[in-house]
């Protein structure tokens, strides 16, 4: 059972990177030093840069920089989910301890990009138009004790398109397995579970990697795993419900600035996942940090408010709900 176990994991991870398909790489990126560090920066205009490629490194400690590239999604992906595939550091565990980026599509704050969000999804109407990329980069700082400066390296910038029913199979696949491993080893369940992934494994055709019988076989092994999840019993009376939440510390290992910029970071990347996922919810209960969004991007604050107006993101909970309800009652526009 534990060989089984493994090789479905090895399998697991040798399928990741075939959910994207058709990828683009980005060989030109601008990078530019900024300066100023001020809070609620928009990308700068005609300013002298270095040209980086993939697999060049970048340094410092509580440094900003901005890298720029250009993209153009082939009107042959019409109708395809367009996401952007980005590596250009490691995020820390927690106190701001490794590197975090905001992203501005067509010079608009758009979501934040680090080693937790390496996929940013594209709207719609994006086929056959240029795309203009812009990240703010941040090589955050040592999460406290001595200050250290930290190295990253430029390791993927690419667009691609998403295949939706292999991405399906791959996580539908994790899950169960991740399931497995938290079970006791004397539950029948475990068991069940393995055996129906094996099943579903077996049905890829590994033979021709990428080609078109290669995905035929993946389709059929996720209506495999489907259909074998689907037979299992389910026999637990417990429904479980799940609300977004992030909590930032408004003071605590960092400046104020980089409060801002964390806020900004998170709320942009909550606001593309309620596009993708219209069932999402989420719960912010900090008057402070709306306050400071206000000021540092009007504009996508207004697309808060409206996700307020739908019941989507809630302002209320266990602290200071009153003050937030009150603030973005009294400063709706």
């Amino acid at each position: 059972m534990f060989f089984t176990e493994r090789k479905i994991e090895n399998r697991i991870h040798e399928l990741a990177k075939y959910r994207y398909r058709e990828p683009i790489q980005l060989t030109e990126l601008q990078f530019t030093i900024d300066e100023d560090k001020e809070v609620g920066s928009y990308p700068p205009e005609q300013v002298e840069s270095l040209t980086v490629k993939v697999g060049d490194t970048w340094k410092g400690r509580d440094v900003y920089a901005w890298l720029s590239a250009k993209a153009i999604v082939p009107e042959s992906w019409s109708g395809r989910k367009v996401l952007g595939l980005f590596d250009f550091g490691r995020t820390g565990g927690g106190n701001n301890s490794g590197f975090e980026s905001l992203l501005f599509l067509n010079g608009e704050p758009y979501q934040g990009v680090d080693s937790n969000h390496k996929e940013v999804f594209f709207p719609r109407d994006v086929y056959g138009k240029s795309l203009l990329l812009d990240f703010r980069l941040w090589s955050g700082l040592e999460g406290g004790g001595m200050p250290v400066e930290q190295e990253y390296s430029f390791d993927r910038a690419e667009i691609a398109w998403l295949d939706e029913e292999t991405d399906d199979f791959y996580y539908d696949a994790k899950v169960a397995l991740e399931t497995v491993n938290v079970l006791d080893q004397h539950q029948p369940e475990r068991s069940k579970l393995v055996a129906v992934l094996d099943k579903a494994f077996n049905e890829i055709d590994w033979s021709r990697p990428g080609s078109t019988e290669f995905y035929q076989s993946i389709y059929g092994a996720r209506d495999c795993l489907k259909s074998g999840l689907d037979a299992l019993e389910k026999c637990h009376g417990v429904t479980i419900h799940c609300v977004g939440h992030t909590h930032i510390d408004v003071a605590w290992l960092w400046r104020l600035r980089h409060t801002r910029e964390k806020s900004a970071r998170s709320f942009s990347t909550v606001l593309r996942l309620m596009d993708m996922f219209p069932e999402y919810t989420f719960l912010q209960t900090q008057p402070q940090l709306y306050e400071y969004f206000k000021n540092d991007y009007p504009e996508v604050y207004k697309q808060i408010k409206k996700r307020v107006d739908e019941g989507r993101w809630e302002v209320d909970g266990g602290c200071g709900w009153k003050l937030t309800a009150t603030f973005l009652r009294e400063n709706r526009l």
